[in-house]
């Protein structure tokens, strides 16, 4: 009866811990399928960037215009904005970045993009800094909006010119034949004005030589 009771406890015991294992072999794998899928979004959107940055610079941009690049410049913006938006939210919600983190952060960019000091930015306010930041960003922006309106109205003007230069070509054309028809007039005369000189012809009677 003893070794029965000793028997059933060990059993329980060997079986609390395989259950014990396998739940903490159920967490580890759902914790690496989770790794690997935030893993592979962060590298799709890498290769997505990458493969825009790409289209900029390689040969084919040279079929593109102005325009289609400015777009696409734009676009590669946003799509970075967007990662480091949802970055940054997946951030917050697992830790929040210390003050001196996001200083950090933001004195790389205003260097990178604005040119600014680290001495002139550390003696800033916190909140200082991050409108500067969000100034920069919203420049970039407005400029790249600029550049788009700025071609789609060369481009809207060049028509224009093409139209006016076709239509003025068109009406030079016109006034060379206009003036060719009328030379042509004037060589060939009236039937009005054509005079008809009758020459009366001299006839002679026969002379009959005997």
């Amino acid at each position: 009866m003893l070794e029965e009771e000793v028997a059933l406890k060990l059993q329980a015991k060997f079986d609390k811990e395989q259950r014990i294992t396998r739940e903490k072999d159920e967490k580890e794998l759902k914790a690496n399928i989770a790794l690997i899928k935030e893993r592979d979004d962060i590298q799709a959107k890498i290769y997505g960037d990458y493969q825009l940055a790409q289209i900029l610079q390689t040969e084919e941009q040279e079929e593109l215009t102005i325009e289609d690049k400015a777009a696409l410049f734009k676009e590669l913006l946003e799509k970075r904005r967007k990662h480091f938006v949802t970055k940054a939210t997946k951030e917050k919600r697992n830790k929040l970045p210390t003050e001196a983190q996001q200083r950090k952060i933001m004195y790389t960019y205003l260097k990178n993009v604005e040119g600014k000091k680290l001495k002139d930015l550390k003696n800033k306010f916190f909140d200082s800094i991050k409108k500067m930041v969000d100034r920069a960003f919203n420049r970039i922006i407005i400029f790249v909006e600029f550049i788009i309106e700025l071609v789609k109205g060369s481009s809207k003007r060049a028509g224009e010119d093409l139209t006016q230069e076709s239509t003025k070509k068109q009406k030079v054309d016109d006034d060379k034949e206009t003036v060719e028809l009328k030379q042509l007039m004037k060589i060939i005369p009236d039937k009005k004005e054509v005079a008809i000189d009758a020459i009366p012809l001299a006839v002679n009677s026969p002379k009959i030589v005997n």
